[in-house]
Formats: C-alpha cells, structure tokens, sequence
C-alpha cells in the first residue's frame, strides 16, 4: 500500500458566552419582523458568541490547537505544516498561520499559510493538505485550523446573518501513515459563481475599507443578499454519487455526512433526494450556530466525542462557500 493522509485527531473552541433563540426572536419582534420561521429552517436554538475583545480567530486557533495536541500526544516540534483557515482572519501579513506558529512553538522544518475559502476552508485544507502529504512523504504531521468570529462582522439588520451567525475554532491534526486503507480517498468540487455578488465582506471591499475615511461601518461588515442555496445543496449528491461510483463504494457503506451545519432545512432536503436516512447526517448548527470555516468539522468532531464512528467506516465532508462553491471529500475513518 501507499501512504496516506489520516486524521489524527480533532478539537474544538468556542467562546463563554451561549445566546439562545429568545433574544434574536425579541430583538427582530421590536422591529416588526418575525425570525421564528428562519430559526425553525437553520435548526438554530443556541450560539457562542465572542465579547472579548481580547479574544480573537488566532486565540481561539490556539486553544483548538493545544487541545488537538494533547489528545494525539504529538508535539509542535514535530508538526511539518500548519494551514490556517479563516473568511474573518486577524492578521493578513504575516500570515495567521505565522502567529499561531510562533504560539504554538513549533520546529523549523515546517510550512506555514493561510487558506480564505470562506465557509468551504477547513474542508479545502484537508483535501489540498492530504494531497500534499500523498506526494511528500517527508510531511509527518500537519496541523489543520479553522476559526471564524462570524457574528462581529453581522449587521444588525440582516437577520439571516445576525440571528445565525457564531464564533468557533477547530483543529485537526493530519497523519502521514504508510500502508494502511484508512484515510483521504477522494475529492470533487463544485462551483457556480453566479452568486458572487450575493455575499460580500467587506460589503464595499478592502480598498473602500482603507481609502475612504467616511465609510459607514455597516459598509465595512458583511451584506448577505436574498438567493436560494437549492443549488448548491443539490450539487451534493450529484458529487457523492459521483465519488461512489468512482471508487466502486455503495451508498449503504457511508456511515456519516458531515455537511455544512448551515440549514437544517437542507440537510433533510439532500437526505431526502439522496434517499438517505437524515440520521446519518450529523447535525450540531442547534448547539453552535453557524460557524463557517469550522461547520462540518465541528460536527466530525461532535461525533467523534460520542463514538459514532468504527474504523473503516466510510464518511462524507461537504460544504459550501460564498459564490457559490462546493467541495466534497470521502475518507475512510
């Protein structure tokens, strides 16, 4: 057998401070809008949010990392690379990666960047990092981070962003192992980027951000226009379906779908065009909201807590981001 990228471990942040559906239901109420609906849709019942302002994606980077650490017991003088993944980065030279480098105290013989694929990141990295690691057998270990402040860049009058938005980070930590069947099997990606001007944050870009010192602030935050995800959602079976047919894996031997925790609506709407059972596909948006980056790897991690995963189960992670774009990638736990 050849080598192989394998998950080491997982672990997850989040801030103190928990929100409960009631606030953002009374504060929509008071301006004449009832969200109950929305919440229903997105799953949503709780969040973390960040109040601190000494709190920031690389602290909660940090402390996903440490965690990861000590659960795989590897040190960072031993990690080779270091991807951090952020649509809300802190830093953008150096780069995040650098920062949490220098916290972490990790060796010199390791490569450090950033990854902004917005809520599709952490799922990008494993994909482009597990290839990495096929083809360089020198990559022992890599550390793979995500962390999103998502609500602080909400506006306040943008419910479907303020009411749903949260803060989270999550590491995992990537193996390179030689002759085994576990780990990254394969990948496919979607894109339709006729959304592209849907989504925007800066909402009138970096160089408006910089140059005009009259900017409102609500320019500088995120705008999130009315589109339908349906599309994106579907291109999610037509890509598994594709990965199953093409490494000769039945539908029945997938064990989990460990999908974007964006919309509970959507995930039953995939179940169901797949022809699936919805229990398969792990949901915790009702626990921390929406995190971006960090979605569908809270959930692995979630599930990996409560031992719903045997070795050799086949699994699923899929996402998508803001544009639109969809990655998928199957692995063997």
């Amino acid at each position: 057998m050849e080598n192989n990228a394998m998950i080491k471990g997982a672990a997850y942040y989040h801030p103190a401070k928990a929100v409960g559906n009631e606030y953002y239901i009374e504060y929509y109420k008071k301006q004449g809008k009832d969200i109950e609906g929305l919440l229903k849709a997105t799953g949503r019942k709780n969040r973390y949010v960040s109040e601190s302002e000494e709190e920031n994606v690389l602290t909660m980077g940090y402390q996903a990392s440490v965690e990861v650490l000590q659960k795989t017991y590897v040190k960072p003088s031993q990690i080779n690379l270091i991807v951090f993944s952020s649509g809300t980065p802190e830093y953008i030279a150096p780069t995040n990666a650098m920062k949490l480098h220098d916290m972490l105290h990790a060796g010199q013989k390791c490569a450090v960047y950033d990854l902004n694929a917005n809520c599709a990141g952490m799922v990008v990295a494993l994909e482009q990092v597990s290839r990495i690691m096929r083809s360089n057998k020198n990559i022992k270990y890599a550390l793979i981070v995500g962390s999103d402040q998502l609500s602080r860049y909400a506006r306040y009058d943008e419910e479907i962003a303020y009411a749903n938005f949260a803060d989270s980070a999550c590491a995992i930590l990537v193996e390179n192992i030689f002759d085994t069947y576990r780990g990254f099997i394969d990948s496919d990606f979607y894109t339709n980027s006729s959304n592209h001007n849907k989504i925007l944050m800066p909402a009138k870009g970096m160089s408006h951000v910089a140059m005009d010192k009259n900017l409102p602030t609500k320019d500088k935050l995120v705008t999130y226009g009315q589109f339908d995800f349906g599309g994106a959602f579907h291109s999610a079976k037509v890509s598994i379906e594709e990965l199953l047919f093409r490494n000769n894996i039945r539908k029945k031997d997938i064990k989990k779908y460990f999908f974007s925790q964006f919309s509970w609506k959507y995930l039953e709407k995939v179940s169901e065009d797949m022809d699936e059972d919805i229990s398969k596909f792990k949901f915790v948006g009702d626990e921390f909201g929406y995190t971006g980056t960090t979605s569908p790897m809270l959930a692995y991690a979630k599930a990996l807590e409560a031992e719903e995963l045997d070795i050799g189960d086949y699994v699923v992670f899929w996402t998508v981001g803001a544009g639109t774009t969809c990655p998928t990638v199957l692995y063997k736990y």
